[in-house]
């Protein structure tokens, strides 16, 4: 096997390689082909990603992009090169999961291999968020490796759950009731609730309301909406322009009579359905109507009518992602140190750091 990296390449030539290669894994997700990656590119053009491919002869079998990114003081105080994202704060908040090469399964791991390989003699620092499959990177000769878990939940669909009863017949009996007796307030206030797609490129309208109340939800957290972020903004609306047939976008919204409770945006590929984030009307402070809830549990009944096998929650701890899920798995943060005198320096200093403080609480 060979690794070429290029600085230079047309997106042409990115997506028709990927493309070709995407069509042979089966489990790609839509985060790891050209449907993400070439918005993905075309917004960090200033970035200058480097462009990994793994060959077998004259065939491609593994890509990955990289940047990198300066030493950012003490908690970072080397070259830090990252997997498919910038190392930057705001342009990283478009929030990819599953992150990964994107290699024929066969050819995988030899193929973290070779480029971790390169990666040694590149920079002391690299950065893989958020994986699923974390074994082939934590085990290389010449790194120290880091691993974050972070808790997955999923809804693994069935035939009979285009019914919701159904679906509410497998959750918890509190889960059952709480989500029962909302359905029941809302319909009684405001009328029969409905599921309504958008496609890709919902109207302006809508768009603009999934916006509001996702910042109404979030823009005094740490990390704020996305919506207040015009690199998230433009990277999504690029997204939607380029949604093709599989992977796509897909807007849902959730109507009681004429009111709308909130709306879903779902990417889509391969027969699952990855939830990516929502927004919700929540009605009031006391949160009786439980919007939430009910929209999730009209998407799940909604996409096993279509014939999807998995409505994914993905990465994040959440409660309504407990009650709804009968699927639980992990994902991972990696940080891979290179093995020198200065990291191996770096590292006895953080654990001491660590004992230090431990020793001060008790």
């Amino acid at each position: 096997m060979q690794l070429l990296v290029q600085k230079t390449y047309s997106l042409n030539d990115v997506a028709d390689a990927t493309s070709l290669l995407a069509a042979n894994i089966p489990s790609a997700t839509p985060f790891t082909k050209p449907f993400w990656l070439i918005p993905w590119l075309q917004q960090n053009e200033d970035k200058s990603p480097l462009w990994l491919q793994c060959f077998s002869g004259d065939t491609l079998v593994a890509s990955v992009f990289v940047v990198l990114s300066p030493p950012k003081g003490l908690r970072s105080p080397f070259t830090c090169g990252w997997f498919n994202k910038t190392g930057d704060m705001l342009r990283d908040q478009i929030w990819i999961e599953f992150n990964d090469l994107l290699a024929l399964p066969e050819w995988h791991d030899k193929a973290v291999r070779l480029v971790l390989n390169w990666c040694k003699s590149i920079a002391r620092e690299w950065r893989l968020e958020i994986t699923a499959n974390p074994s082939p990177w934590l085990n290389h000769p010449d790194f120290f490796a880091e691993s974050t878990a972070i808790p997955g939940y999923a809804v693994l669909l069935e035939p009979a759950f285009t019914s919701k009863d159904n679906y509410l017949a497998q959750c918890s009996s509190n889960t059952r009731s709480r989500i029962r007796r909302a359905i029941k307030y809302l319909q009684a206030h405001f009328g029969d609730i409905t599921v309504r797609s958008f496609g890709s490129l919902p109207p302006e309208p809508v768009l603009e309301e999934l916006a509001r109340f996702h910042a109404d939800r979030w823009q005094h957290t740490d990390q704020g909406s996305g919506f207040n972020n015009q690199a998230f903004r433009s990277f999504h609306q690029s997204l939607m322009r380029s949604s093709s047939n599989d992977p796509t976008c897909e807007i849902l919204g959730f109507f009681a009579g004429d009111l709308c409770i909130g709306y879903t945006y779902n990417l889509i590929s391969n027969d699952q359905v990855y939830f990516y984030l929502s927004g919700i009307n929540y009605l009031e402070s006391s949160n009786r109507f439980q919007p939430g809830l009910v929209l999730h549990t009209y998407a799940i009944s909604y996409y096993a009518q279509r014939g999807c096998s998995r409505y994914d929650f993905m990465g994040g701890e959440s409660q309504y992602k407990q009650s709804l899920s009968n699927h639980h798995y992990h994902l991972f943060m990696i940080r891979l140190l290179r093995k020198d005198w200065l990291t191996r320096l770096f590292v006895v200093a953080k654990a001491l750091k660590s004992q230090i403080f431990n020793i001060k609480k008790q």
